[in-house]
């Protein structure tokens, strides 16, 4: 049901300066089961240097792909041979920092975080852009499990001498209001989503098709929402051109309807600043104000935390 639709270039991972280097990093506290909690850690280059570096090079044979073929209503896949084989050279970024040392900590215990980049297969398949990042940082040992209401500081040093340290507090759990949302909603239909008042949360909404069957979408069943601290209540939205279209009333769709309270560096950092909220679905849309520390201290970028409860319905047109 989650979105990753940043085009590549978070804003905050290619910072330039003429002065020392600093750490740059995104760190992330995820009280939400969709989402791992992780530490993507970089860094600023000086602008007089170089931005990647000839890792290795890799022998190219061949290069193949599949095709649609509308003559035929099937997929087809082509091959091209190299004759002879394609040397091609492998860069890595400069701004990825492999050797940091990582840590958060609740005060009384605390927890490594070690860098493993993942192929997004996985639990976090919806964010695979990002944990397939080279210098992202995963508690691989299962001990960290965050807590709302809950005070965390995060560390971070690196060999070379950089030092950047940061802070926060876990937002509550929300928790949607599932009896009073039908097992069926209608997208054409204004519809109503409510939740317990847990505090002057920022809250965002999501909803979306809750599979991968993208034939079966129903039109408009993806919708974003802001709301104000302490707002308990989001309603629907319907697009013009779905009342305009055709689609079928029996075509039914699982919808998946995720509500998230974000803490304030988060908020800050992603959301507050962008003239453009309707084109933000969740985290990372927004390329985040660069150069900038929410949360950090001792370098840029953001530690910040979501929360999250989701339920599950059926939408028609």
């Amino acid at each position: 049901m989650m979105l990753i639709v940043s085009c590549g270039n978070w804003g905050w991972e290619a910072i330039d300066t003429d002065n020392e280097e600093k750490l740059n990093v995104f760190g992330l506290i995820s009280l939400d089961d969709s989402l791992s909690s992780f530490v993507i850690v970089h860094k600023t280059l000086d602008t007089a240097g170089p931005d990647a570096e000839i890792v290795g090079y890799d022998t190219i044979y061949y290069e193949s792909w599949e095709w649609y073929n509308e003559d035929t209503g099937m997929f087809q896949r082509d091959t091209f041979w190299y004759d002879p084989p394609e040397i091609r050279s492998v860069s890595e970024s400069l701004y990825i920092v492999k050797d940091a040392d990582v840590t958060i900590s609740d005060g009384s215990q605390t927890y490594s975080f070690i860098r493993s980049p993942q192929d997004g297969s996985g639990e976090n398949y919806w964010y695979r852009d990002i944990f397939s990042d080279s210098a992202i940082y995963l508690n691989t040992d299962g001990s960290f499990t965050p807590l709302p209401n809950t005070a965390y500081t995060l560390t971070v040093t690196t060999p070379g001498g950089h030092n950047l340290t940061g802070s926060l507090m876990t937002p509550a759990l929300p928790r949607i209001r599932s009896s009073e949302l039908a097992d069926t909603v209608s997208i054409n239909s204004l519809f109503d989503v409510t939740w317990s008042y847990d505090g002057d949360f920022n809250t965002t909404i999501t909803t979306g098709i809750a599979s991968q069957n993208w034939e079966r979408q129903v039109c408009g069943i993806s919708q974003f929402g802001l709301m104000e601290p302490g707002d308990t209540t989001w309603t629907s939205s319907v697009d013009s051109w779905c009342l305009e279209g055709n689609q079928s009333e029996e075509l039914v769709s699982q919808m998946g309807i995720r509500l998230r309270y974000l803490d304030e560096n988060y908020y800050r950092y992603f959301l507050s600043s962008d003239p453009e909220l309707e084109a933000i679905s969740n985290f990372l849309i927004g390329e985040g104000n660069i150069g900038t520390a929410y949360g950090v201290e001792g370098g840029f970028g953001v530690f910040g935390a979501m929360s999250a409860d989701w339920v599950s319905r059926y939408a028609t047109p």
